[in-house]
């Protein structure tokens, strides 16, 4: 870490006090899921400790994604119908929700835009064959994790840049955040991956989602989330709203070697994708 880096990161940690910890139990099934050697029962054990996200995996593996004609009612038939990685993507939504300590439109719009660049995310690597689906859609979802601990530790300061960004299309978060904080939410987030320990991938993608020539990595997967947050901004998903958005304007389009007609039938997907609530929700 160079010294310029190294005092951008004492600066954000003395304005949002201690960075939280990951959550025991969902940093226990995290473990668990990255051990080849553990089985569903394994996971039960640690998952029924935690009411919470218990009742979020049968909800979800009784959802209509999964598609099953049998109520499932035990820990172990539901990981084994979700398989490994949608659990992976399942926890890291628990925790998300849970960083919000109330529930009003400022926490509303960055859960929105959240979940909405996890799913958009995820829907881009399908459509250009992107193999890991699941590293998108974490990655989408974690992307902005620096403006929900932002919200988390100075609350007020959060809410005045997300009523301003809102009210004027024109202003951009990162503006904002160096006007008020002197630094901004990838920062943050990347610190959070970091500390976290999240895969060096997703870390990058976090740090870089803004300025995706940056990575060095896995410049795909950063590419597949600048766009899908683009889009989001297009589709106002979230507090950013800029319908009248290029974004053949924008770097990641042209990478991703999307036309004018394919970008019209994406944005037709992912149209239908956002107004399918339930099952947006239960990914």
């Amino acid at each position: 870490m160079s010294q310029q880096t190294a005092s951008i990161a004492e600066k954000i940690v003395q304005a949002t006090g201690d960075l939280p910890t990951m959550p025991h139990v969902a940093s226990l099934v995290l473990q668990k899921l990255g051990n080849p050697n553990t089985s569903p029962k394994d996971l039960h054990q640690t998952i029924s400790t935690d009411q919470s996200l218990a009742a979020r995996v049968l909800k979800v593996a009784n959802s209509p994604l999964y598609g099953c004609s049998r109520a499932i009612n035990r820990l172990t038939d539901a990981v084994v119908i979700m398989g490994f990685d949608s659990l992976r993507s399942l926890v890291m939504s628990s925790v998300m929700q849970d960083l919000f300590k109330s529930f009003g439109l400022t926490e509303k719009l960055l859960w929105e835009h959240s979940f909405g660049c996890a799913a958009v995310s995820k829907h881009v690597a399908r459509v250009i064959k992107y193999p890991k689906l699941e590293e998108a859609f974490l990655a989408g979802l974690l992307h902005d994790i620096g403006k929900v601990v932002l919200n988390l530790k100075v609350p007020e300061k959060t809410r005045e840049i997300v009523q301003e960004v809102y009210n004027n299309p024109g202003i951009s978060f990162l503006r904002a955040e160096e006007e008020i904080f002197g630094f901004n939410h990838a920062q943050v987030g990347k610190l959070i991956a970091r500390k976290w320990n999240f895969a060096e991938t997703i870390e990058e993608t976090i740090g870089c989602h803004h300025e995706p020539r940056q990575a060095q990595i896995l410049p795909v997967l950063t590419v597949i989330v600048n766009f899908a947050n683009l889009l989001c901004h297009k589709l106002e998903v979230g507090p950013t709203r800029n319908p009248g958005l290029d974004l053949f304007e924008f770097e990641s389009t042209r990478l991703l070697r999307f036309t004018e007609e394919s970008l019209a039938r994406l944005m037709e997907q992912v149209g239908e994708l956002m107004a399918e609530k339930e099952n947006l929700l239960a990914l």
